[in-house]
């Protein structure tokens, strides 16, 4: 009988360190989301993505409509170098931000968001999502800022933040602590990468029936056509299209499910 309840007792002492380490495990395996007041600054505004009160990112006006990404110590964003100016990239709605994401850019290499009507992807972006690589320590962490900018980039909105407190685990764009960030102005799909140079992948939320995807440019020519979609994954090639500024537009049922910016490049 004493035996019995020895053994008892260890197994009752196992299953409460198991059940310890599973909480705290997903304690621990986490986004941290930080829904902050919509801040307007008119001149900077100091990003603590993970609220440790040490500035991580600086958003900020330069020339008065120029809006620049500046990181801090050794942190970093996502983007790509253009025409000797390095552009951080305006994602959308379920991208996925990981080492392997492109690009990262840190403080030696400042990142023109917008500038004027016409250069950056970021002028008259509207809930797009700046990628992000916080360093602490040796660890390094991946989140998001979701920001507006004016066409003119002559104001910027930012609305929220959030970033995986797992150390190299990859975060979504609008993910937060309960799933993905609740925001009736996200698009129904995702599409990455944007820009491209030879192709780009186009994730829908739910399935597409017989759906139509049209291409066109800013004078509203249709340059290209992609019909009878189906599924949820959709390959776009480039073929002949010059690099530049296009549109995206998907039809289902005679209804427009999105309309998105698409960039090529060379």
């Amino acid at each position: 009988m004493k035996t019995k309840i020895i053994f008892l007792k260890k197994v009752a002492s196992l299953c409460f360190l198991l059940i310890l380490f599973f909480f705290n495990s997903r304690s621990y395996s986490q986004i941290i989301y930080t829904d902050i007041p919509d801040a307007t600054p008119n001149a900077t505004y100091p990003l603590d993505l993970n609220n440790d009160s040490i500035v991580d990112f600086l958003i900020q006006f330069d020339l008065g409509d120029k809006v620049m990404c500046k990181p801090q110590n050794n942190n970093a964003y996502s983007g790509n170098f253009i025409g000797g100016v390095y552009l951080p990239w305006a994602l959308s709605t379920f991208a996925s931000i990981c080492d392997t994401l492109a690009t990262w850019y840190d403080s030696n290499n400042s990142g023109t968001m917008a500038w004027g009507t016409s250069i950056g992807y970021w002028p008259g972006a509207t809930n797009k999502y700046l990628a992000l690589k916080l360093i602490v320590g040796t660890n390094t962490y991946y989140g998001w800022a979701r920001i507006d900018i004016l066409a003119t980039s002559t104001s910027f909105t930012i609305k929220d933040y959030a970033y995986q407190s797992t150390p190299n685990a990859c975060i979504q764009t609008g993910q937060t602590s309960s799933g993905i960030s609740e925001n009736s102005g996200s698009p129904t799909f995702s599409m990455f990468p944007n820009p491209f140079i030879t192709s780009t992948t186009i994730q829908t939320i739910g399935d597409l029936k017989n759906a139509t995807l049209t291409i066109y440019n800013s004078y509203g020519q249709t340059l290209k056509q992609v019909k009878n979609i189906s599924g949820q994954t959709v390959s776009l090639s480039r073929d002949n299209l010059p690099s530049g500024l296009y549109f995206i537009r998907l039809i289902e049922e005679n209804k427009i499910i999105a309309v998105e910016k698409l960039i090529i490049i060379d």
